[in-house]
């Protein structure tokens, strides 16, 4: 049976520290509460796992199916009645993946109550990020196999990789993309964007250099394409394009070079098209990811200008039609 599996071995090793540091010093009823939500999270993995494995071949009633069958209706289904079409345990797997995170929420929580464990906070964040990621992963390779207009071959690769993220829920298999995600996220959060051209020149070339070799590679490349870039404005700038629209509208208007971070909040007034992201929790990143994805959507559906899909996608895109 091919199990899902609760904690990889950073995971375990960090969990096991934590509880024995906090059994000092919280509640009996807190550590009962937190092992209870670790034994639930290895009875939904038991649970789910009974569930046929999505890698292996199936048989029922003189029908097979296997990965490859999977493969193929993924590929061939809409967008708009694809959820029905996956297996179970993917979608229980759905849940599982929250769960942990939620596991891991608990143990920074409580973590910061005290002085001495406020420090672990980091080490936390990342293992909450990573586990991020493989949700954010889904919802891309889902956004990729669904849209026919990408080539056969990265939907190809975007369904294999997806089916093998369900059976364990532990690897998406795209290593680069987390770090290059991860690298422009926290430069973003740094930096304090630089209005001026409305282009974002100046944070995409600081950017290029703390996100690796594959970042570098998908801005050099010859088919970079304007939505591609108008993608990664909406990140670094933190706006809409529709925004960024308005105000280099507005600099033409008044003639001059740039705006100031003054002018600009005057213009947009309060009422923007993305809010502050908080620099301490990972999950803003998905809540970034999901704001800016809402608004690709809406302009693929209306036809208007704009980025289609959010800077994940095309990155993602990219680096799955490098793969073999």
């Amino acid at each position: 049976m091919d199990t899902i599996i609760v904690f990889n071995q950073e995971e375990e090793r960090f969990t096991g520290t934590i509880k024995a540091m906090l059994e000092s010093r919280v509640s009996s009823e807190d550590i009962v509460t937190l092992t209870n939500q670790e034994n639930a999270l290895h009875d939904l993995a038991a649970a789910i796992s009974r569930y046929p494995s999505i890698l292996g071949q199936q048989h029922l009633s003189g029908a097979s199916r296997s990965v490859e069958t999977l493969v193929e209706e993924l590929c061939q289904k809409d967008a708009i009645d694809i959820k029905l079409h996956i297996p179970t345990k993917a979608i229980l797997g759905q849940g599982f993946a929250i769960a942990k995170i939620n596991f891991f929420l608990m143990l920074k929580y409580l973590c910061s109550n005290y002085r001495d464990l406020i420090h672990n906070a980091h080490d936390i964040n990342e293992i909450i990020a990573n586990n991020i990621f493989a949700v954010m992963a889904e919802e891309v390779f889902f956004t990729l196999i669904a849209d026919h207009a990408v080539s056969r071959h990265i939907r190809i690769n975007a369904s294999y990789l997806l089916a093998n993220l369900w059976e364990r829920r532990i690897d998406f298999g795209i290593s680069e993309f987390p770090p290059i995600i991860t690298g422009i996220w926290a430069a973003r959060t740094i930096l304090k964007p630089a209005f001026g051209t409305m282009l974002g020149i100046s944070e995409l070339m600081v950017l290029s250099e703390n996100a690796g070799p594959a970042w570098t590679e998908f801005l050099q490349r010859e088919e970079l394409d304007q939505n591609e870039l108008d993608s990664i404005r909406e990140f670094l700038l933190g706006i809409s394009f529709e925004e960024i629209e308005h105000l280099s509208a507005e600099k033409e208007r008044r003639g001059v070079p740039s705006l100031s971070r003054e002018e600009m909040y005057d213009l947009l007034g309060d009422d923007t098209a993305y809010p502050e992201y908080r620099a301490d929790d990972p999950r803003e990143l998905y809540r970034s990811f999901r704001h800016r994805k809402k608004n690709a959507i809406f302009r693929a559906r209306a036809g208007s200008r704009g980025p289609t899909k959010t800077i994940e996608e095309y990155l993602m895109c990219y680096l799955l039609s490098r793969a073999e």
